[in-house]
């Protein structure tokens, strides 16, 4: 019998039509400039104009960084100045007042995996220096810092809904002064909706994993394509915003903190810093580890099921890649682990003995 895969992704379960839909969605909807998009880098793309960055204008970006983000940004006619950070990923404000120039408008601030960074503390730095603060909270849907939410700091956020609740698409971006009204939403995304479906479907029943298997392995990864800004104006699907109220989000917050805690305690010693703890108000997307080799890791866990993701391999292709060997380093060590709320006991069990028969 085929074994069902692990992902590191939730899927969508056909029975979210038939939940009730939810009063109130969590922050950032009941924001006055909260507007809708396909993806967060379309929102971004679009904000950075209605917070006054003018080409030209540099803004300071970590080092670390997916790639999409600093593709928004350079599209919109900003410069990049990179920075390094610390060990734990946060960062350094010798390093970032030894960038200040006069060009400099704003500091872009990720918030990794779900993890919060010190935002309150940036808005300050920001403040005292005449600066914009830009929070990256593409990975921290539902996070808070001190019981207040990610995003809630800046003069822009921007958040990739689906990441987190396994819909067809969805990101939300808040801008101020607020982004004018506009975007709207597109046909229902029933392709996208039916391979989440069958996705679901394949965790539960050996034949629909067959099936699934059977298309053979996913396209090789294409940084091009994967950093390209598309379409900034591209609209979520209709299906979107109804599917959020059924999503269950505070609910898919504790079952993420829960899981993630049964595989920090198990797998510990591979896991850096600063995901090695997990803080108060942390959504964790994935779990972090570091292996030697991690395409052959990936390939190990592959065969017993279980996936593995390849965060971050390649910057964009403006970073200057020898100036910054931590977030090399991190690049090349650090693969991702899914603690997502379709996952059970059993399923912890897989990862678990796969990283250890694996790594």
């Amino acid at each position: 019998m085929t074994a069902i895969r692990v992902d590191v992704h939730p899927f969508l379960p056909p029975a979210v039509y038939l939940r009730r839909p939810g009063q109130r969605l969590p922050f950032p909807f009941d924001e006055p400039g909260c507007r809708l998009f396909s993806r967060a880098r379309h929102g971004f793309w679009r904000a950075l104009t209605s917070i006054g960055l003018r080409p030209g204008d540099e803004v300071l970006a970590p080092a670390y960084h997916h790639g999409s983000e600093i593709e928004a940004l350079q599209r919109a006619g900003a410069r990049t100045a990179f920075y390094e950070a610390t060990k734990t990923l946060e960062p350094d404000e010798r390093e970032l007042d030894g960038l200040l120039g006069a060009r400099v408008r704003a500091l872009h601030l990720t918030h990794y995996l779900g993890f919060p960074q010190d935002a309150p503390r940036w808005r300050r730095w920001c403040d005292e220096r005449g600066l914009l603060l830009i929070e990256d909270a593409a990975q921290a849907w539902l996070s808070s810092i001190e019981g207040s939410p990610v995003g809630s700091f800046g003069d822009v956020a921007f958040f990739s809904l689906y990441k987190t609740v396994g819909l067809a698409d969805g990101a939300a971006v808040v801008a101020r002064p607020s982004l004018p009204a506009g975007g709207g939403v597109r046909g229902i995304g029933g392709r996208e909706l039916g391979r989440l479906h069958r996705a679901w479907l394949a965790q539960f029943l050996p034949r629909a994993a067959e099936l699934r298997l059977a298309r053979g392995p996913d396209a090789p990864y294409d940084p091009d394509a994967d950093f390209a800004l598309g379409d900034p104006g591209d609209a979520c699907a209709r299906t979107t915003p109804m599917l959020l109220r059924r999503a269950r989000a505070r609910r898919a917050l504790e079952r993420r903190r829960a899981n993630y805690r049964v595989l920090l305690e198990a797998l510990h010693e591979r896991v850096p810093a600063p995901f090695d703890r997990l803080p108060a108000g942390a959504c964790p997307l994935y779990l972090p580890i570091e292996v030697d080799d991690k395409q052959e890791a990936i390939a190990r866990l592959a065969r017993r099921q279980v996936r593995g993701l390849n965060l971050w391999l390649v910057p964009h292709p403006s970073l200057p890649l020898g100036d910054f060997p931590g977030a090399a380093r991190r690049r090349a060590r650090t693969l991702g682990l899914g603690v997502h709320q379709g996952l059970g006991a059993p399923q912890l069990e897989r990862i678990v003995d796969a990283v250890r028969e694996a790594a």
